[in-house]
């Protein structure tokens, strides 16, 4: 339920199912590290490839190298991989450890 508000963006055009996470404007070494790479040139997703290989944003500059790694590397294939995966419960997302 609480993916629903992205899922209506995604229907909007607004994002997509697959893309990077999208961040908070006070985390701008993940900001900083993310414009070096292109990251902000695609549409923010609900998962991605940072996500279900359990890589979260308290590690700002290993995400934004995975979210660059992803856009590069992104076919039909990998779109719909990712989407299973984060289906099955592959990854961590953003998910807080304790």
């Amino acid at each position: 339920m609480d993916e629903l508000p992205q899922l209506i963006n995604v229907l909007k055009g607004e994002m997509s199912l697959v893309g990077p996470r999208p961040c908070l404007f006070n985390q701008s070494e993940l900001i900083e590290a993310r414009k070096l790479r292109g990251v902000f040139d695609v549409l923010p997703g609900v998962t991605g490839l940072a996500q279900v290989n359990e890589i979260d944003m308290s590690t700002p500059e290993k995400l934004a190298q995975w979210d660059e790694k992803m856009i590069k590397t992104m076919s039909l294939k990998n779109y719909f991989t990712y989407i299973i995966q984060t289906a099955v419960g592959s990854g961590s997302g953003d998910r807080i450890k304790n």
